[in-house]
């Protein structure tokens, strides 16, 4: 299915019935990633799955920023007359998600960041380069080029932006091979009021969402309390 939000043709499917929860993807991947979460969801939630902005099946001639692309979920809560649904992002969907708690704070009513980046430093540009390249989803050297702008040209998030979020938050990380360093979760968790910080040893960038029960477990906990 396709909508129409801040002026872009945006393609979105639904899985499931309950409480909508809105998944984002991370830079240059489409829904197929976004598919494993909602799978494990659909008995319980309503499960949104979009490609964002420039990514998928969605427009991709348009303006590439976090900003912009809050606004896209913005309006795609707006448009299908959303309940504060919780909302997920995965790594720079998780970049995503952080600006739409900021800037719409009360669209929302849960936040998950899933390897989730705050500020735009903290990525060493050689390590996301080779991240990319072994994706299944590979969007291919020119798309690649346009979301590494994206992730070394973007506005960090301050703390007293982060400080804003007053929605129960779960930060999500693997290990030491996540690509997402510890020191940058500890920055987004500490300086939200209503955070939990998780971290998955064992887990590298995201891949925890595959099929990782103790990830689960803890997602489902937090989205019930």
């Amino acid at each position: 299915m396709y909508i129409d939000v801040n002026n872009i043709k945006i393609h979105y499917e639904i899985l499931g019935n309950g409480k909508p929860i809105i998944l984002l993807n991370p830079n240059s991947v489409n829904t197929g990633l976004m598919k494993f979460i909602a799978n494990r969801l659909k008995d319980k939630y309503k499960v949104y799955i979009f490609d964002r902005r420039c990514c998928g099946k969605s427009e991709k001639n348009c303006t590439l920023t976090y900003e912009e692309s809050a606004k896209d979920v913005y309006e795609f809560i707006t448009k299908l007359h959303l309940n504060k649904p919780y909302l997920l992002g995965c790594s720079g969907g998780g970049t995503v998600a952080l600006n739409v708690a900021i800037k719409y704070p009360t669209s929302i009513s849960k936040l998950i960041l899933c390897s989730g980046v705050a500020r735009n430093s903290i990525i060493k540009k050689p390590n996301y380069a080779k991240i990319l390249e072994k994706l299944v989803w590979y969007p291919g050297k020119k798309n690649n080029e346009m979301f590494e702008k994206l992730l070394y040209e973007s506005k960090s998030i301050t703390k007293e932006e982060l400080n804003i979020i007053d929605v129960p938050t779960l930060v999500c990380n693997g290990g030491i091979k996540d690509l997402v360093p510890r020191d940058e979760v500890e920055y987004i968790s500490n300086n939200i009021k209503s955070s939990k910080m998780f971290i998955l040893e064992k887990a590298g960038h995201c891949n925890y969402v595959f099929n990782n029960t103790d990830f689960y477990n803890k997602l489902n906990k937090f989205l019930e309390e």
